[in-house]
């Protein structure tokens, strides 16, 4: 090792001024804590994601297990109406794998795709009556509202849409087939909620998801109620609080509510 010369100066190495490496640790800090957040929030959104699809199944697993319930009381109830053909409904538990062949997945009739020509206008005003009719009544009972308004759009004395079969009259004071339309309830907030799987349940009305449990009735009302018309009218079915009802005889009459 070669000496230093007498008048030489030692000098130390360069350092980093203490503010400057101050900043790069609390920078290595920050990095690091941002890299726990993203992970974190990676995760979180993951097992939202699965929440979201146990809800899902568990809530199409209920429509199935609620309808065919339905099913089994209605034909004990009244034998003459005779069996109710139960649909089949995927669950979680026959959803086919993605190695099916797809010829095997096709189980339905293609032309219950009637969605493509339905308009968004269309669905929102179905989603709309089964919200404001029957947002607090079980699924059986929405359905059986949503059957309601598409037996009217069918009906030659009401119109062929269904957002002219929702909001007949509602340009009138009184004289609304539907109340929603005309008591000032669509001025008032929703429930995202509750909203949205009454948007989703008229989706799958449209796309072909649609059981008679109404029995062609095209009127209903609150058990609590007892309007004018309802005398003159057959009694189809009692779902949650609502009473329906059809033309005598399945004639159409010309006494339309």
């Amino acid at each position: 090792m070669e000496a230093l010369p007498s008048n030489a100066t030692y000098q130390e190495p360069p350092q980093l001024n203490w503010g400057l490496r101050k900043w790069i640790a609390a920078a290595g800090v920050t990095l690091s804590l941002g890299a726990v957040v993203i992970f974190a929030n990676l995760q979180a959104q993951a097992e939202r994601q699965e929440t979201i699809l146990l809800q899902q199944t568990a809530e199409l697993d209920r429509l199935v297990a609620e309808y065919r319930s339905f099913v089994e009381g209605e034909t004990q109830a009244d034998e003459t109406w005779g069996k109710i053909p139960t649909p089949v409904l995927s669950s979680r538990k026959t959803v086919p794998s993605a190695s099916t062949n797809m010829a095997d997945r096709i189980k339905f009739d293609l032309t219950t795709l009637k969605i493509a020509e339905i308009t968004a206008d269309e669905k929102r005003c179905l989603a709309e009556a089964i919200y404001y009719e029957s947002r607090n009544e079980p699924i059986i009972g929405q359905m059986a509202v949503a059957d309601v308004v598409l037996n009217r759009v069918t009906s030659p004395i009401y119109p062929d849409s269904i957002c002219g079969v929702v909001y007949q009259g509602s340009e009138r004071v009184t004289g609304c087939q539907f109340s929603f339309t005309c008591d000032g309830s669509l001025d008032k907030p929703r429930n995202a909620i509750v909203w949205e799987k009454s948007d989703a349940l008229a989706s799958a009305v449209l796309a072909g998801v649609r059981v008679p449990v109404s029995r062609n009735a095209t009127h209903y009302h609150a058990d609590y109620v007892s309007p004018y018309w309802a005398p003159n009218l057959t009694p189809t079915a009692q779902i949650g609080t609502h009473q329906f009802y059809r033309f005598p005889d399945r004639r159409v009459s010309a006494a339309a509510q």
